[in-house]
């Protein structure tokens, strides 16, 4: 047993108030008498009496990430060092949902989507916990559970503020949700690469908590590069200093480094995403993953033709997902380009240049990439 507890009051002290907790929702989703929530800070708050039982604490990524140890759990192994740069991988493709409603809600190519819609369909999963938006507060995310097509259409789009995603599962294990059969609920579970981190300590310190991945059947991640706080972007200058209402918003988009706004088809912001680097989480700063290296299946528009996505599966259970969704007519399916590839390695080595060193201890990191992958590296501005 550690010799002093450790409760929430130290999670904030050492995670939120040092800035380097990326609100990932662990702490909310493992605490065993449900008393912490989201909040409109972007950070876990409580509210009841603490048990002192420690979990929020040892279910947080940003005390220690045992990456080794994740790996294992996750994989099965460890990856080599010719896997430091994308992490464990299977296949490598570029795919589009074959669905034009799909295609039309989704960001790009619709493939993650389609593969939850395919999973669902197929009875592989009975959820999917996915990112929706606040009824509260326009265009602010929040963790939704999806079990229909609607549900998957109206939660399509990518994020760019953070939503406590992982917190979605506390909705799914706490008793009596509404379901007679919880405890035997088949999930996917969709998150950024630092919300997964988060889903995954839950499963390798004894203090935290296991049961809430129990029923996981696979999990999906995002590439990112970093998210935005909600308040300073979407409310502060998308809406104070650029006048677009949040509520006739329909799409936000980041590519090719800039900012791009919809309402309804029209494209009402187009500008340098370096407008709003003002509002870029420090958090991110600590954080090494680019490509979702802990998902089943890692997916993101970066390496792939305008209108196609990029797939990347590193588990046995995500290729076959992948391939079956292909065969069964939900998804177009053809190998990525060498050049796309590429692409993708270096955006995850100038994110692999950042300091993680806050969480992640020497006998635990990332292994350094074989020599002839250094030249792969490129100067961040």
């Amino acid at each position: 047993m550690p010799k002093k507890l450790k409760i929430f009051g130290n999670l904030v002290s050492e995670v939120v108030n040092k800035g380097i907790c990326m609100y990932c929702g662990a702490c909310i989703a493992s605490c065993p008498i449900d008393i912490l929530f989201h909040s409109d800070k972007e950070e876990p708050i409580m509210r009841g009496t603490c048990a002192v039982c420690q979990v929020c604490y040892y279910s947080c990524p940003r005390i220690e990430l045992p990456l080794s140890d994740v790996e294992r759990r996750v994989f099965g192994r460890e990856r080599t060092p010719e896997e430091a740069i994308l992490g464990i991988n299977i296949g490598r493709y570029s795919a589009k949902a074959k669905d034009p409603e799909l295609l039309r809600a989704a960001q790009d190519g619709g493939a993650g989507t389609a593969l939850l819609l395919y999973a669902l369909d197929q009875k592989i999963i009975d959820y999917a916990v996915v990112s929706g938006y606040s009824f509260k507060d326009p265009y602010r995310p929040e963790p939704q559970i999806a079990s229909t097509r609607e549900d998957l259409i109206k939660t399509a789009g990518s994020r760019y503020t953070p939503g406590g995603q992982v917190g979605g599962l506390g909705e799914i294990a706490i008793p009596n949700r509404g379901s007679t059969n919880s405890q035997e609920e088949r999930l996917a579970v969709v998150g950024l690469p630092c919300e997964l981190q988060g889903m995954w300590r839950m499963t390798t310190h004894w203090i935290a908590t296991p049961k809430l991945a129990k029923n996981v059947v696979f999990t999906m991640g995002l590439f990112c590069s970093k998210v935005f706080d909600y308040q300073k972007m979407m409310v502060d200058y998308v809406q104070g200093k650029r006048g677009i209402d949040l509520r006739t918003i329909t799409k936000v988009n980041v590519k090719k480094a800039r900012l791009l706004v919809y309402v309804g088809e029209k494209l009402v912001i187009d500008e340098p995403v370096e407008a709003v680097a003002f509002s870029a989480r420090e958090e991110c700063n600590v954080c090494i993953d680019y490509s979702a290296e802990l998902a089943d299946i890692a997916i993101g528009a970066i390496g792939s033709a305008t209108g196609w996505t990029t797939i990347l599966t590193r588990t046995p259970r995500g290729e076959e997902i992948v391939n079956a969704a292909a065969k069964a007519g939900y998804l177009e399916l053809k190998s990525i380009s060498e050049k796309g590839l590429k692409f993708v390695e270096k955006l995850c080595m100038m994110k692999r240049r950042r300091d993680p060193s806050v969480y992640m201890r020497t006998e635990t990191s990332v292994p350094k990439p074989e020599p002839s992958l250094v030249a792969l590296e490129i100067p961040v501005k």
